[in-house]
């Protein structure tokens, strides 16, 4: 098998078009959880409590006050008012969830921040709950008992079927570079085990916040570390890679 710097020029543009669109497509995802993920616990970042009310949610607020804070942030609202939109939600659902209240002071409140996510069509593509009509918003002030299962087991057929056939590639191509064997033995396999960490976290996150940390290190090591083995392949097939990096020959070895 020819090593990447050994292949022609268009099969190098080929590998070049292939790599530059999954390391934007991985970063992409990376970011989406971020947006997703950050702020639950009305801090900056996705922090480890995020996690938790991701997967296991909040016993003690509903889906809605849980992803408030989320919500306000992706709408651009300024946190001076923060505390004035969420004093009317939570006014709102310790009053019973009045639909006199929900048209008069709950419903502008969504339509002006909400429904770019939220509406009907966006809530299809994103896989959120809408919040178009009353029935819509007060199903989510119930409980907030975190993902559900059939949420999770949709989500990681897809997340494990893409990634998998994506980590797949982008080790196919990192076994053709120069780098050293032991360096590719564990970039290789790295990705496919922390993206098993991170879905065998979002069930046992569930049942116990406590393993928010599978979540949390494995999501941080799969897509990025894939994405560096392909930058690795783009520069090896181009460029070159540092001397360090690469395989000794066998009669470099004996010297």
């Amino acid at each position: 098998m020819r090593q990447l710097h050994q292949l022609s020029i268009v099969e190098k543009l080929q590998h070049t078009g292939f790599i530059v669109l999954v390391c934007f497509g991985l970063l992409c995802a990376e970011l989406y959880l971020f947006v997703t993920h950050t702020g639950l616990d009305g801090k900056a970042g996705v922090t480890l409590k995020d996690i938790q009310l991701s997967y296991a949610g909040n016993p003690d607020g509903s889906k809605l006050q849980t992803v408030l804070p989320t919500m306000l942030t992706n709408a651009g609202v300024p946190k001076s008012e923060w505390p004035q939109d969420k004093a009317m939600i939570d006014h709102w659902i310790a009053g019973g969830r009045t639909k006199a209240e929900y048209d008069t002071q709950i419903k502008p409140l969504i339509a002006q921040h909400c429904l770019m996510c939220h509406s009907v069509a966006m809530s299809q593509q994103l896989h959120n709950p809408p919040l178009v009509t009353y029935d819509d918003v007060k199903a989510v002030t119930n409980v907030d008992t975190g993902m559900s299962y059939t949420t999770m087991f949709m989500t990681g057929m897809v997340h494990l079927t893409m990634l998998g056939v994506i980590f797949w590639l982008a080790a196919y191509l990192f076994v053709r570079t120069r780098v050293n064997n032991q360096i590719k033995a564990i970039a290789v396999i790295t990705p496919f085990i922390a993206m098993m960490l991170d879905f065998s976290g979002w069930f046992l996150t569930k049942q116990n916040p406590n393993f928010a940390w599978f979540v949390l290190i494995g999501g941080g090591l799969s897509c990025p570390i894939a994405a560096l083995e392909l930058v690795v392949s783009f520069f090896d097939m181009w460029v070159g890679i540092p001397g360090f990096l690469q395989q000794k020959l066998v009669a470099e070895a004996r010297k």
